[in-house]
């Protein structure tokens, strides 16, 4: 029988191009911003676990890094409500090495707010909830500013 998740032992988000903040002039519809999110499934023992793409992508949500609300997944219909972002099945997982995947954030260049600290939660097969959050047990996140 294959170990159940319960948790991760690595967690963290980065945008596509490495750095932790991005300022942009952009409308962030015609310039979608990669978000790279790192995270190690594991057992109760913390042993690694391999769970399918479609688990995993099913699993991962963005979130406002500082009060821990949901940011929307863009509407299907492509309309951009404020900060959104498109889940993606791009998942990088070579034997050996951690699972990464890549979400699209997007803006709707509303005034306000124009910036935003992007965190992850990660639902588990056991049910338990993991934030990478400022009062989540990981504290990575990133922030994107749109500078128009």
């Amino acid at each position: 029988m294959a170990n159940k998740w319960t948790s991760v032992s690595k967690l963290s988000v980065v945008l596509e191009t490495g750095e932790q903040r991005r300022e942009t002039g952009h409308v962030y519809p015609d310039d979608r911003i990669g978000v790279v999110i790192t995270v190690q499934p594991t057992d109760d023992d913390g042993n690694p676990v391999e769970v399918s793409v479609d688990r995993l992508c099913e699993s991962i949500s963005l979130i406002d890094y500082i009060d821990e609300s949901d940011i929307p997944v863009k509407d299907p219909s492509g309309t951009v409500v404020n900060w959104c972002y498109e889940k993606t099945k791009g998942i990088t997982w070579r034997k050996g090495r951690t699972p990464q995947i890549k979400y699209y954030v997007a803006h709707s260049g509303a005034p306000k707010p124009r910036s935003k600290s992007i965190g992850v939660l990660v639902g588990t097969e056991s049910g338990t909830l993991v934030f990478s959050s400022l009062n989540g047990t990981y504290h990575s996140s990133v922030q994107i500013t749109d500078k128009t």
